[in-house]
């Protein structure tokens, strides 16, 4: 059985995402369609705005972290979110190379896959209560 304050984490951790990913691809389009960047190089810039929304959000409310936000913690939180789009934009690119589906069923598939390895790295390192 799944502990219910886990639970709550993993749903707020969804809305968040859901968030991060309507971020992500609404940049994306931008970039792509509107300003007219390659679908590499708009990922890259869809991230990065995508990457900020979700520290806001996810300090504050997914895993409502009692200290005040730290540069340490940033940059852990920076360090888990690159890996994970290292794996995501991996993916990403792969199945947009191969022309297997278009940037954006592409992007949904790529972070559903990362959303994952995320939430674990966040909720055992990045945002771990001390014992008190």
């Amino acid at each position: 059985m799944i502990n219910p304050p886990l639970l709550q984490k993993v749903v707020r951790f969804v809305i968040v995402g859901t968030l991060g990913f309507l971020t992500d691809a609404g940049f994306l389009w931008l970039a792509s369609e509107k300003i007219g960047l390659d679908p590499y190089s708009g990922r890259l810039i869809s991230f990065l705005c995508a990457l900020l929304v979700t520290w806001l959000l996810n300090s504050t409310f997914t895993f409502k972290s009692t200290h005040r936000p730290s540069k340490r913690q940033f940059g852990s939180y920076v360090s888990v979110q690159l890996s994970s789009f290292g794996l995501n934009y991996a993916i990403y690119s792969a199945l947009v190379w191969l022309d297997a589906v278009m940037p954006i069923p592409a992007l949904i598939i790529a972070s559903l896959i990362a959303m994952f390895y995320s939430f674990t790295a966040m909720n055992i390192w990045v945002f771990k209560e001390p014992h008190t």
